[in-house]
């Protein structure tokens, strides 16, 4: 199926700015960690998984693509030297038999077995696509069949064999069966038909074992939400899977199973900061939930990525720029706020390890992200997602996945297009193309002003997709000084460029209140403002605003308190209130004092 937008190769984008620092961070944190790299492909090799139920083996796969889309963001050299030295590393711990499991043989086939399996695939076939050695791939590629015909052989339908849907107890299976992208993507990889068979043998599943959810999403009969299994994370990993199935057969109700899933999602299960589920990880209705105070976690780290990752396919696909938007809004809040970026210790953070019925918390050391996003007068880190203990040492699915989203975000900035290129996202970034000499570099900041300026260099002419953003009034263009109307098509402003041209895209950000359920939020543009504790104001004094969604007198100031993207005062009937991005808000964890609110009572 041809994508109508190609995300970039690696080398051709150069991500600046706070994304771009982002991206960074994770290299810098994450990706340089050599003995995290050993640590979490030794899990394959000692399997300590199998009496404890656990999950110890997805992190390499998540770890790898991560750091496979972000040497696509970066084309750094030394990551890529790094992360062939994991692959080379996990080879060493293929079986005989052809499985990469962290379950010995006696527990195979339950709990989190193939949901680990799969991001072992994973892992494989992200690192192919930017592998430059064909010896390798061809050894990779060996290996995946292996592994793959082994579960072939013992899941399915049949003599002997158990549904996949009964290789776990949990969430109705729909966590092994988002084994099915991985199933899709070695078919397109090899060819043969027997993965093609496999994959399509899991869509006949509906992806449960109680509740046919395909169905459910191409009638829109029910929202997610009102699933018998509502793990926001696994289900959404399954229609990632079943888009990568759209990809390669083209069946148009493929496509709209997937579309219609994540439109009820944005409809009813989305919440300001980009994120979904606030009741853990689960689709709760938190597109109207999420005003609500709760003393638990909420907004999964691994849910916002996921869904960053859902809609960047969507948009390749159909074009569709309300896809930038969800990819937007998500990475400048909930994405970006995740990053621990203030290097804080976490020591608040809880660590469970269950032991029987009892939850015992036990040390840990600083992870690159936090798993949870509150809202409402709410603290970071307060739990680490996905825990799980491995020697000396620890980690977290959130912890694993955070680094996929940021990549994403820069990747998703700018695209290829067959006539031109797509402009999705207003952030410092410079796109070359492959072999003509084309490079479309855009300079914005949205945080301080609505506006980009935007350079082409190209031999002959060549025509811009420029995204309309939902959260602007008044959007122009002008192109070399001088005013020009233009063509709309799925939310982008098309226009016809030459070399040298300079083209300004004037968007007004000017910050609205969003009332719900008696309680007020303030944004600008993309970005959530949250209340901090540091600005020293009472968080939860009520606001005094008009009990009406609109705009409000706000002004941007300085803030000489701590480190912020941009801080607001916002004017009310008592007097101002101060605000920052999100994405800054709370990040002080260590400290007790560090609580933070996006929605407040009104007064």
């Amino acid at each position: 199926m041809k994508e109508i937008m190609k995300f970039p190769a690696a080398g051709q984008i150069a991500a600046k700015g706070y994304p771009g620092e982002m991206i960074k961070y994770t290299i810098d944190k994450q990706f340089s960690d050599r003995d995290l790299w050993k640590l979490t492909v030794n899990q394959f090799r000692t399997k300590p998984d199998g009496e404890d139920g656990g999950w110890r083996g997805e992190f390499w796969g998540k770890l790898m693509r991560a750091a496979c889309l972000t040497y696509k963001a970066t084309g750094n050299r030394k990551l890529y030297a790094e992360i062939t030295e994991s692959v080379k590393d996990m080879l060493t711990t293929e079986e005989k038999n052809g499985r990469f499991s962290t379950y010995e043989l006696q527990y195979e086939f339950n709990a989190w077995d193939m949901w680990s399996r799969k991001y072992a695939m994973l892992g494989f076939l992200y690192y192919i696509e930017i592998c430059k050695n064909k010896v390798l791939v061809k050894r990779i590629t060996k290996a995946l069949k292996k592994h793959a015909d082994y579960i072939m052989k013992k899941v399915g339908k049949g003599r002997g064999k158990v549904e996949i849907y009964d290789t776990t107890n949990i969430y109705g299976g729909m966590n092994s069966c988002s084994i099915l992208e991985p199933f899709v993507k070695l078919y397109e990889l090899t060819g043969e038909k027997k993965y093609l068979d496999f994959s399509e043998y899991i869509i006949s599943t509906g992806f449960s074992k109680d509740q046919d959810i395909i169905s459910l999403c191409r009638t829109k009969e029910k929202f997610p939400f009102e699933f018998n299994h509502t793990k926001a994370y696994e289900m959404m990993s399954c229609f990632e899977g079943l888009l990568e199935y759209y990809k390669a057969k083209g069946d148009e109700n493929d496509l709209k199973a997937v579309v219609n899933f994540v439109d009820m999602v944005l409809e009813s299960d989305y919440t300001v900061i980009g994120s979904c589920g606030c009741t853990h990880e689960l689709f709760d209705n938190s597109t109207l939930k999420q005003t609500e105070y709760s003393e638990g976690v909420m907004q999964e780290t691994c849910v916002t990525v996921t869904l960053m990752k859902l809609c960047a396919k969507l948009l390749a696909v159909t074009g569709d720029s309300k896809y930038a938007d969800v990819i937007e809004r998500s990475g400048y809040n909930a994405l970006f706020g995740s990053v621990n970026s203030e290097n804080q210790t976490m020591k608040r953070a809880l660590g469970i390890v269950w032991k029987g019925k009892e939850a015992i918390p036990v040390p840990h050391e600083p992870f690159p992200f936090d798993s949870y996003s509150p809202l409402c007068l709410g603290q970071r880190a307060k739990k680490i997602g996905g825990f799980r203990v491995m020697g000396k040492r620890s980690y977290g699915c959130c912890a694993a996945i955070g680094g996929a989203g940021t990549a994403i975000f820069g990747l998703a900035a700018i695209c290829r297009g067959e006539n031109g290129y797509f402009v999705n996202l207003y952030n410092d970034e410079t796109y070359s193309g492959e072999s003509d000499g084309s490079k479309i570099t855009v300079k914005a900041n949205l945080y301080k002003k609505g506006e980009a300026k935007i350079t082409v260099k190209t031999s002959g002419e060549t025509t811009l997709y420029l995204r309309i953003p939902k959260w602007t009034k008044g959007f122009a263009l002008s192109v070399n000084g001088e005013k020009i109307g233009f063509a709309e098509e799925k939310g982008y402003a098309v226009v016809k460029v030459k070399n040298g041209d300079k083209i300004l895209v004037s968007m007004p950000m000017k910050v609205e209140r969003k009332v719900l359920n008696g309680k007020v939020e303030f944004e600008r543009g993309p970005v959530a403002l949250a209340r901090d504790e540091r600005f020293g104001e009472d968080l939860k004094a009520p606001v005094a605003v008009p009990k009406i969604s609109g705009g409000t007198v706000a002004k941007l100031v300085k803030n000489d308190k701590f480190y912020t993207n941009e801080t607001v005062k916002i004017k009310t009937k008592d007097g101002e209130i101060t605000l920052c991005d999100y994405s800054s808000a709370g990040k002080n964890y260590d400290s007790e004092n560090c609580n933070m609110s996006v929605w407040n009572e009104i007064g």
